[in-house]
């Protein structure tokens, strides 16, 4: 038997090299791809796995203890178009016969790719796998958009001489400040190359005169407004209390006639009270009435 001992000193190493190939995570990575590791027993961890490296776990020798995402990290092209118009353009052109167009046209071709510190947290909150990532750079390039959007109106609308749009002279300057600016809503990718081309750009300082041009206007209508309230307020309590005593009045005349058609020889002694001379002629006149009621 003591002849044999290396058989199980062999099976001995052979299960180290085993392990040791198993619990070697990058021969996992798939080509230009970063791992992120979940370990069942301390979840994720917080630093991407280097391709490049040496990163070995026991937690994979264990069934179902550790799980290893293979993200691919690859440059990614974008080309995209914004076209927008200022906000309240159409109010503020209105105001001048020319009707000036204050759209904004401009492109951003842009490479980029994922920064691998940024890998963890994207696949523990945004569920980003390796199965999902082309809808994820689709989402990514329309929030770039969206974003680029926000920028320029931003800048372009701001020349009201308290915004950035006081330093921007140009396109030129216009394509450069969108281009700074990109970038830093973006901490999870790293631009490789951002340029932007202005296709069209209003006019800023005609856009800010008409600007305030139309909120002056607003603000002398509002004013206008408020100085008539009172006096309209004093007519709207007139109209008010004249229908009041037209509606008191007619509710006097209805109980009147219904107390005359009840009792109609209140109107004899009514007309005796009023009158302070009687002739004869008024006597006939009440015979009469008398009459008539009789005949009724």
């Amino acid at each position: 038997m003591r002849n044999h001992w290396y058989i199980p000193a062999a099976f001995l190493v052979v299960l180290i090299v085993v392990g040791f190939f198993a619990g070697w995570l990058q021969l996992s990575l798939g080509p230009d791809a970063w791992g992120v590791v979940f370990i069942r027993s301390r979840g994720f961890e917080k630093a991407a796995i280097d391709p490049a490296g040496f990163s070995w776990r026991l937690q994979r020798l264990l069934p179902r203890s550790l799980t290893l995402y293979s993200i691919p990290v690859t440059t990614e092209r974008a080309d995209l178009t914004v076209r927008e118009t200022l906000p309240s353009a159409d109010a503020y052109s209105s105001l001048v016969p020319e009707k000036p167009d204050f759209t904004i046209e401009f492109t951003i071709s842009v490479s980029y790719r994922i920064r691998p510190d940024a890998l963890p947290e994207l696949v523990e909150k945004e569920g980003l796998r390796q199965e999902t990532i082309a809808g994820w750079h689709q989402q990514l390039r329309t929030e770039l958009q969206r974003q680029a959007v926000d920028i320029s109106l931003r800048i372009a609308g701001s020349g009201d001489g308290s915004g950035q749009a006081d330093s921007i002279s140009g396109a030129a300057d216009f394509a450069d400040a969108v281009s700074r600016e990109l970038p830093s809503k973006f901490p999870q990718i790293q631009f490789i190359s951002l340029a932007s081309a202005v296709l069209r750009m209003p006019d800023p300082e005609l856009y800010a005169k008409l600007k305030s041009a139309y909120l002056s206007l607003v603000q002398l209508k509002q004013t206008a407004l408020s100085g008539m309230a009172p006096r309209l307020a004093a007519e709207e309590a007139a109209q008010k209390s004249a229908l009041q005593r037209q509606e008191t009045n007619l509710a006097l005349l209805t109980r009147y006639g219904e107390l005359l058609s009840k009792y109609p020889s209140l109107i004899k002694f009514l007309f005796l009270v009023k009158a302070e001379n009687l002739t004869a002629k008024d006597l006939q006149t009440l015979d009469m009435l008398d009459k008539l009621q009789a005949v009724e």
